[in-house]
């Protein structure tokens, strides 16, 4: 039915694709979900859907970190 070997490149690809949306998703949420201003959140969610690998990692280098309760 398919070419061999020819599956587990769509399977693989298919996968890192889900895995990059999956995290850009999270990425968004936290951002409306963060304490930041809505100017902030704003500039935020504008990163991660005009550049989303890039503001996906910057968002997780530059991103608001939760405060510990230690």
């Amino acid at each position: 039915m398919f070419d061999e070997g020819g599956g587990s490149g769509l399977l693989f690809y298919g996968a890192i694709g889900l895995l990059l949306l999956a995290l850009h998703l999270w990425a968004i949420v936290q951002v409306v979900r963060s304490r930041s201003s809505p100017g902030m959140k704003a500039l935020w969610i504008a990163l991660l859907v005009l550049f989303p690998l890039l503001g996906v990692f910057n968002w997780f280098v530059m991103g608001p970190r939760a405060e510990s309760s230690t």
